[in-house]
């Protein structure tokens, strides 16, 4: 842990007055040699103000103010995501934090059962359902751009056809078909 502002300055002025050692230094401040003698130099250079750290760190606790706020608006309006509260409320927090202190709440919906259920479309016999589809374009190192045009068989997945063109236009498509 490191030592109060006063404590570094009153060690490190010892230090070079030669009253004590750097390893003694060292050994009072809880930190290395090296440390001390960056000290050393920032408390010459620049006097005391050199030995504060202005180091700080991202860590924001989550007043009780906030973790309320967070929780009411997430039971007003049960469908916000995390993101869409932090938003919201303007907070300087991670969607993640914001996520944490629903999940602490209570208030994470994991398991929901979805309003609309998702409908998988699959043909029941072979040759019931083709379906075509134009890839968006790709550059292809010798070629240039193509599209690749190809037709599959709904219920098997099949490639009945494709083929790479220069243009996506409806007279391949065509001959995809033919």
């Amino acid at each position: 842990m490191k030592k109060p502002i006063k404590e570094r300055v009153a060690v490190v002025r010892t230090f070079i007055q030669g009253k004590i050692d750097k390893q003694k230094a060292a050994e009072v401040l809880g930190c290395t040699t090296r440390t001390i003698e960056n000290y050393r130099q920032a408390f010459l250079t620049q006097g005391g103000e050199g030995l504060i750290d202005h180091r700080h760190n991202n860590f924001i606790k989550v007043s009780a103010e906030r973790n309320n706020q967070i929780i009411n608006l997430k039971k007003k309006d049960p469908w916000r995501s995390a993101r869409n509260i932090r938003d919201k409320l303007n907070l300087p927090l991670h969607e993640t934090t914001v996520w944490r202190v629903l999940k602490r709440a209570g208030l994470v919906r994991e398991n929901v059962r979805r309003v609309k259920a998702i409908r998988r479309f699959e043909a029941e016999h072979p040759n019931d359902l083709w379906q075509t589809d134009i890839m968006g374009k790709i550059t292809l190192p010798n070629l240039g751009d193509c599209y690749l045009i190809a037709t599959l068989d709904d219920h098997s997945r099949f490639c009945l056809s494709g083929r790479w063109f220069k243009r996506q236009g409806k007279m391949n498509v065509f001959q995809i078909w033919y």
